[in-house]
C-alpha cells in the first residue's frame, strides 16, 4: 500500500532486480550447504549451525529492505533517508553475511589462487580500512549523490560497491575462513574499529557545519515535513557520524568486556592450579 509521510505520497513498490538478486542469494547459500556441506563440513554436523543460516538470512532480508519499500522511495526525497540506507548497507548488512558463512564454504568460494591472493590483499586491515573510506567518501560526493538519483542503475551499482567494501573492511574483525583470512587479535580489531569511527568525521562535519546545501538536487523534489535542505542535510550528517559509530563502539565494547572476561578466567585458572601445585608439595613434604 502506499505511504503518506509528512504530507507527501510515497508510491508503494519493491524493486524487481533487488527482489531478484536477494533470491539468487538464499538459493546460491542454500545450493553450497546442500552440494559442498556434508563433504567440507564437520562430521556428524550440519553443514551450517542455525545461528549462521539465521545471520545470512536476515543480512539477505535487510538487503532487500533497505534498497526496497519504502526506504529507496523516501532516499529519493531526502539526503536523511539516503544516509540511513548507506549507514545500514556499509555497517549492518556485511558483517551479518560474514556471520553467515560456515568455515568450509572458503574452500569453496576461494578455491581459485587468483580470487584467494586478490581477496587476501584487499582484505588487509590498511588496505581493507582504506578502500572503505574512499568509497564511503566518494558516494556522497553532490556529483556522485545527485548521479544516484537520476540514474537507478548507477544506483544500484553504487549500492552493490558500497556492500562489497563494507565486506573488506569487516573481514578483518569477522573473517568466515580464518584459516585463509585471518583475524586481527582482539585487541587490534578494537583499535582498528575505532579507527573506523574516526574517519566519517570529517565529511560529516562538512554536512553538520556547512551554511548552504551542498546537495541541490534534492531541491526538485518536495520535501516531507516542509523540511529545508539545509536541516536535511544536517540530519543525515548527524546520522553518518553517530550512526555507524554507535554500531562500532557497541561492538568495540562487548569484545573488550569479552577479553576482559577471558583474560580473567585465565588468570583464576592459573591461580587455582599454582594453589594446587602448592597444596600437592606441602602434603608430600620433603622428599
Amino acid at each position: 500500500m502506499d505511504l503518506t509521510l509528512g504530507g507527501i505520497d510515497i508510491q508503494a513498490g519493491f524493486p524487481l532486480d533487488v527482489t531478484l538478486l536477494s533470491i539468487g542469494l538464499l538459493a546460491g547459500y542454500w545450493g553450497l550447504l546442500r552440494r559442498h556441506g556434508a563433504l567440507l563440513g564437520a562430521p556428524g554436523r550440519p553443514a551450517a549451525t542455525r545461528r549462521q543460516v539465521a545471520f545470512f538470512v536476515t543480512g539477505v532480508a535487510v538487503f532487500w529492505l533497505s534498497d526496497g519499500w519504502p526506504l529507496t522511495a523516501l532516499a529519493d526525497r531526502m539526503f536523511t533517508f539516503h544516509m540511513i540506507q548507506h549507514v545500514v548497507q556499509a555497517f549492518v548488512i556485511p558483517p551479518l553475511l560474514l556471520l553467515g558463512l560456515p568455515d568450509w564454504m572458503g574452500d569453496v568460494l576461494l578455491r581459485n589462487d587468483t580470487v584467494r591472493r586478490v581477496v587476501t590483499r584487499l582484505t588487509a586491515p590498511l588496505v581493507a580500512g582504506v578502500l572503505f573510506n574512499v568509497v564511503f567518501l566518494v558516494t556522497h560526493l553532490p556529483d556522485v549523490v545527485a548521479l544516484q538519483l537520476h540514474d537507478d542503475l548507477f544506483h544500484a551499482a553504487d549500492h552493490l560497491v558500497l556492500i562489497g567494501a563494507g565486506l573488506l573492511m569487516w573481514v578483518p574483525v569477522f573473517s568466515p575462513f580464518p584459516g585463509l583470512l585471518p583475524r586481527m587479535h582482539t585487541l587490534s580489531q578494537m583499535l582498528y574499529l575505532f579507527m573506523m569511527t574516526l574517519l566519517p568525521t570529517i565529511p560529516s562535519a562538512f554536512l553538520l557545519f556547512a551554511d548552504t546545501p551542498l546537495y541541490p538536487v534534492y531541491a526538485s523534489v518536495e520535501q516531507p515535513w516542509s523540511l529545508t535542505l539545509l536541516d536535511d542535510m544536517r540530519i543525515g550528517g548527524l546520522i553518518m557520524k553517530l550512526g555507524g559509530g554507535f554500531l562500532l563502539w557497541g561492538i568495540i565494547a562487548v569484545k573488550y568486556f569479552r577479553w576482559a572476561g577471558a583474560n580473567e578466567r585465565a588468570d583464576l585458572e592459573a591461580r587455582r592450579l599454582r594453589r594446587a601445585d602448592l597444596t600437592t608439595t606441602s602434603t608430600e613434604g620433603p622428599a
